[in-house]
């Protein structure tokens, strides 16, 4: 009986939530990272983006202004902004992809271990329920 208790207490884990797909990793600006409820790392990666694309536009915008003005400094700084800014947000647009397909293997290789444990949970009862008979 004490053996069934045990058993019993065992196999009541909490539930399983519902896992998003992986497909989810490659979207941008951390919603992967927010999703499997990775607030932080989900900021850190829409900010770095989001600043990284507004850069770019505000170069993308102001060289074509300096280009006609003639002044080829402002030109040229304008240009190394925006390829900065672009550099800086897929740079952390790929490192949020990896880090949302790691997510997403961790959490899918957690719910294949929780459903492996709860499965032996149930053998060992059934071999309990036959040996009682």
């Amino acid at each position: 009986m004490l053996l069934c208790l045990v058993s019993i207490v065992l196999a009541e884990e909490p539930p399983l939530e519902l896992l998003p797909d992986a497909p989810l990793a490659v979207l941008p600006f951390g919603v992967a990272e927010f999703a499997w409820k990775k607030p932080v790392r989900g900021t850190v990666y829409a900010i770095t983006q989001a600043v990284g694309a507004g850069v770019a536009v505000w170069g993308g915008i102001s060289l074509p202004i300096a280009s006609e003005a003639g002044d080829e400094a402002a030109a040229e700084l304008y240009q190394t902004t925006m390829g900065v800014g672009v550099g800086v947000a897929a740079l952390s647009y790929a490192v949020s992809v990896v880090d949302g397909s790691r997510l997403a293997e961790a959490r899918a290789r957690a719910a294949r271990e929780a459903k492996a444990r709860r499965e032996a949970v149930l053998r060992f009862d059934g071999a309990l329920v036959a040996a009682a008979r």
